[in-house]
């Protein structure tokens, strides 16, 4: 018994919108998270301010990540 090539076509086309379907969904829901993750223009001030600061006092690089999450909590 052999299905017919118009059926065989039909539920490849109907495979293949549930599949975009389903990766369109999932840029949505990413998208909808992006505004969350984006740092404030203070917070790009204040960033920029302590890794001036962190050269400026000649901090290693291995030290000035820490250096600069501190400054930014404001705890230098």
């Amino acid at each position: 018994m052999h299905m017919p090539r118009v059926v065989i076509f039909l539920l490849a086309v109907i495979l293949s919108m549930l599949l975009a379907a389903d990766a369109a969904s999932a840029q949505a829901d990413m998208k909808a998270s992006a505004p969350n993750k984006m740092t404030s223009p203070d917070q790009k001030r204040r960033m920029q301010a302590c890794q001036e600061k962190a050269a400026q006092q000649k901090i290693d690089m291995d030290q000035r990540a820490k250096f600069v999450m501190d400054c930014m909590k404001g705890g230098k």
